[in-house]
């Protein structure tokens, strides 16, 4: 059963309230509308082809082995992409926060896009680049181009996070990591790149201080959000999409992990009895997966590339599972597209998730696991085999306390081992409000994993103190928190407004992960439809408070 929530919509723009207004109207059945409150509601082998099991958040699929596209051909519309837009490099300092000799320097990568730049009057929509090549966002972020010309007439830039895309350091970090690949630095790479920027437009005879404002989605989210709180000269304000800014072991009270896999699961709840056939497999693993001709029956329903030999096999079979079902929640989109997975030929169907569950729907599959793993083969395959050319699967292979020095996620490993930067590999499930297995959350194995494999041990409350945690909107204004109700990373997201200071937060009913970032569709829900209406109205706010805003003077400007 939909809701509509009116809690703290006093202070809404004229235009928002009747866009709010229209999503209650039209609210019928299926279509979600807007959630706003204090509280979370809520390749291949040349002999046998195969699907990697893909996870997480979706730039890291691309990144680590997705098609990042050159140009962007979005629903067979035609879109404005890296092909409009002029590719820059700036030389920022490795280190922005030493004054030692070591004044050594990299080229980070940024795109312009000024199509309907009007120098004399413009906005800069500036996008904060995620742990990915940052041609994906430029393709992507359709809420920033179908926008361009307001704002008396934007420039887009797009800025690429350092240690990514072709914005790579000449350092190395294959075995121990790096030091210079951090948030604080990437925030402090775009603030120089704004001031940069500021400083050519004085330079082209720009008398007026052009307002910029930071957008984000994900990492990137949480990156605008920090952008306006720790340089707030910088930006007048943050659009932050999908942001799990709450999502460290350092706050308090701390948050807890498995609240992420209860909302993959509630999406899967959503679709007959596919949660609780999910929630079948796993016992059968338990009581099962040791003997080898279950092991081997496995193999075959499964459609597995090679045999299951062991426990550890068996193990990465469920996060196999897992990871399946929290990708396509995150990407239960109302449009097919290849964000999340397959290929631009073969995008991700609309509403991945229901069709992956449109497979798992039968009552009595539970009690047949003949009939039982098939079905799940086939449910996963919408993910693992959008495309329809592979012909078996491989398992991920995880750390464990068996190996926990095996790599993962490439550098991200790294940001989770330091900065501990949520990665939901190990978020906990415990079998009984969620459709998983019970896999507790595991620091004693997180900290053998990032010794041996980096060298370092990671320090969860360091996120907190940097950008203030749970006291986040202490030091926060002009910021709109959005999550999506199907996303796991809602349940990190900020959920608490304080419209004094222009920090807003919705829950998008129906919305996958930073839907409200992406082009306009025809099958959009009310609610993101009406989410963008009031962002766009807040980032107009913003920019005319931007522009009136005074200089500070100093007592000894007018001493002659």
């Amino acid at each position: 059963q939909h809701h509509f929530r009116m809690t703290a919509l006093t202070c809404l723009p004229v235009i928002a309230l009747l866009m709010l207004a229209l999503a209650a109207v039209t609210a019928r059945g299926d279509p979600p509308i807007v959630s706003r409150s204090d509280t979370i509601e809520h390749n291949d082998r040349v002999s046998r082809p195969k699907t990697k099991a893909t996870r997480r958040l979706a730039p890291r699929f691309r990144q680590q082995g997705g098609i990042v596209p050159t140009t962007l051909r979005k629903q067979g519309l035609g879109r404005q992409s890296t092909a409009g837009c002029t590719e820059r490099f700036l030389t920022q300092y490795l280190d922005h926060f030493s004054f030692s000799q070591d004044t050594a320097t990299y080229q980070q990568r940024y795109f312009v896009c000024q199509d309907n730049w009007v120098p004399a009057s413009g906005t800069v929509l500036f996008y904060c680049g995620n742990e990915a090549d940052v041609s994906l966002y430029v393709n992507a972020t359709g809420l920033m181009w179908e926008n361009a010309k307001k704002f008396g007439g934007s420039m887009l830039v797009f800025a690429e996070h350092r240690f990514y895309g072709k914005s790579i350091p000449n350092v190395s970090v294959a075995t121990d990591g790096h030091p210079y690949l951090s948030s604080e630095l990437a925030l402090a790479d775009y603030a120089t790149l704004i001031a940069a920027l500021r400083a050519e437009f004085e330079a082209a005879g720009i008398k007026r201080r052009v307002p910029f404002v930071a957008f984000g989605g994900s990492y990137g989210g949480k990156l605008a959000a920090w952008l306006r709180i720790k340089y707030p000269a910088a930006v007048a304000g943050a659009i932050s999409a999908s942001a799990p800014l709450l999502g460290f072991r350092g706050e308090n009270p701390m948050w807890d992990s498995g609240s992420y896999y209860r909302v993959v699961s509630r999406t899967a709840g959503l679709y007959g009895s596919c949660a609780a056939n999910i929630h079948a497999v796993f016992p059968m693993l338990e009581a099962h997966g040791s003997i080898p001709a279950f092991r081997s029956q496995l193999q075959d329903w499964l459609g597995l590339c090679s045999p299951l030999h062991t426990e550890y096999d068996v193990s990465m079979l469920r996060f196999w599972v897992r990871d399946a079902f929290d990708s396509l929640a995150m990407g239960n989109y109302p449009f097919a597209t290849s964000y999340i997975g397959g290929s631009y030929n073969r995008p991700l169907p609309p509403y991945p998730a229901r069709v992956a569950c449109s497979h798992l729907s039968e009552s009595t599959l539970a009690q047949a696991p003949e009939k039982l793993f098939p079905a799940l083969r086939r449910a996963v395959a919408v993910l693992y085999n959008a495309t329809g050319d592979g012909k078996c699967f491989d398992l991920p292979a995880y750390p464990t306390s068996l190996d926990p020095a095996k790599p993962m996620d490439g550098i991200w490993d790294w940001q989770w081992c330091t900065e501990a930067m949520p990665d939901s590999y190990w978020f906990s499930t415990d079998g009984k409000s969620d459709m998983f297995w019970p896999n507790p959350y595991n620091q004693t194995l997180i900290d053998t994993h990032c010794e041996a494999a980096w060298h370092v041990r990671s320090r969860p409350e360091w996120v907190a103190a940097e950008y203030g945690g749970r006291g986040i909107l202490r030091g926060a204004s002009n910021i709109v928190f959005s999550s999506g109700s199907f996303d796991g990373w809602s349940s990190a997201g900020i959920a608490t407004n304080d419209t004094a200071k222009s920090v807003h937060s919705f829950l998008i009913e129906g919305g996958g992960h930073h839907l409200d970032l992406f082009w306009s569709n025809p099958a959009d829900p009310a609610s993101v439809v009406a989410v963008r209406s009031f962002e766009l109205a807040q980032v107009a706010k913003w920019v005319q408070d931007d522009v009136a805003q005074s200089q500070a003077q100093a007592w000894g400007d007018n001493i002659q």
